[in-house]
């Protein structure tokens, strides 16, 4: 009792109102973040002379990006950001031969929206979808000190996320999320004097991330 007597001051400004306009301003998002990437499978061709199937072995990584948004009513935001990600990989072609070291990484442009299920409190959780779409995406191959990279570009895809964000005061936010995001049928052309090609990647990724908002 006596130590939940004490957690009461904090759990009350927790719970208590924000008492300001929050429609019509301008926020700004850093974050980074844990990428966790499932194992996937891609047709390959005229790689080590084979074509086939491939398994790629996907470790977690990191993913970290910026967002700029704008806040239209107390419960609608919209956000543009960049986001990069990288996880390590390896990768059995279909002769079982195998490159034991690379990564699979992007760079991704992305337009959401936000909605806002508290907006008068301290406590903001929040649930939103939005558009992706892929300024590059690469796999590196490794193996015996060699590299082999294959890149793509252009696809789009979409992505889900929840959230809750903590005002600790009138500007200044931090911020918790899990999105989950999905590009499919990437293909990836050779690049530095790599030979074959990849084709029918799905590029799904989970990511539970931190950020910082700062509102103007």
């Amino acid at each position: 009792m006596k130590n939940l007597i004490r957690l009461l001051p904090i759990l009350t400004v927790a719970a208590s109102p924000v008492i300001a306009d929050e429609s019509d301003h301008w926020f700004v998002r850093p974050y980074v973040g844990v990428s966790i990437m499932s194992g996937l499978s891609s047709d390959f061709n005229d790689i080590d002379s084979l074509s086939g199937r491939a398994d790629i072995d996907l470790s977690d990584g990191f993913t970290g990006g910026i967002g700029i948004g704008y806040r239209y009513s107390e419960k609608i935001a919209l956000e543009f950001g960049w986001e990069y990600r990288s996880n390590e990989s390896s990768t059995t072609l279909a002769d079982a031969s195998e490159f034991d070291g690379g990564n699979y990484a992007s760079n991704i442009f992305y337009f959401n929206g936000h909605y806002l299920l508290s907006p008068h409190y301290r406590w903001q959780p929040y649930l939103g979808a939005g558009l992706t779409w892929v300024e590059e995406v690469d796999i590196d191959l490794e193996r015996n000190g060699e590299e082999r990279s294959f890149s793509g570009d252009g696809d789009v895809g979409y992505q889900l996320f929840a959230g809750a964000s903590y005002r600790l005061d009138q500007d200044w936010a931090i911020q918790g999320e899990v999105r989950f995001g999905r590009v499919s049928d990437i293909d990836l052309s050779p690049e530095s004097g790599a030979t074959g090609d990849f084709s029918g990647l799905d590029y799904e990724t989970s990511t539970l991330q931190l950020g910082v908002v700062y509102n103007f």
